[in-house]
């Protein structure tokens, strides 16, 4: 069974691991509350899970970091519900995950990035088709890579640059059907603020 990028489900099981697709170390965050409102949208998904994260900076170098997630959706749908992010990977439904740990050399060096530029990264993928994107008042720089080792399968991935995110504001997988990529996995960050002060 092919192996796509996701959420992982499973009720009870809610981690999160400061590494998962950090786009940002908690000392980039500014002293107050920033809050992250994504999108998560699979192909056997009714609605869209809404994941809320809040990153609260204190002066005292403290951090508070806070996970809310809302679904609708049949039982079967809803019957593990969750999520799981790993230090480079975010996982859907069981049957799907992708591994991108090759992109973590270009998360480390994002503000370097350019656009129109292609970037080989370890294990002979390429990160291309770079461009310049404003996702819910982020700029960031997004591009698209396909592992040679699953060439039916291809991800779009956003690096914020803009402003501290702690997950991408945008994650996109996509499988080859039939000749047409068709999307299986969206994580979209919708909602993007920050309050000044110690929350």
């Amino acid at each position: 069974m092919k192996r796509i990028m996701g959420l992982v489900l499973g009720i009870g099981v809610l981690t999160l691991s400061l590494g998962a697709l950090a786009q940002a170390d908690l000392d980039a965050f500014p002293i107050g509350t920033t809050t992250m409102v994504y999108n998560v949208t699979a192909e056997d998904m009714s609605e869209p899970q809404v994941l809320e994260l809040d990153v609260i900076a204190r002066e005292s170098g403290e951090y508070t970091v806070k996970m809310y997630t809302e679904s609708t959706g049949t039982e079967d749908q809803l019957s593990g519900f969750g999520f799981i992010f790993g230090a480079t990977s975010v996982a859907y439904g069981g049957e799907h995950d992708v591994n991108y740990s090759s992109l973590q050399a270009l998360i480390n060096q994002r503000s370097r990035l350019q656009e129109g530029q292609e970037y080989l990264l370890p294990g002979g993928t390429e990160f291309t088709d770079i461009v310049g994107v404003t996702i819910a008042g982020v700029f960031a720089l997004e591009g698209m890579f396909i592992d040679p080792d699953q060439e039916d399968t291809r991800m779009t991935v956003a690096f914020g640059l803009s402003q501290p995110v702690f997950i991408s504001p945008r994650v996109v997988s996509e499988e080859l059907r039939d000749g047409e990529w068709v999307e299986v996995f969206r994580l979209e960050l919708v909602e993007y603020t920050f309050t000044e002060g110690e929350g």
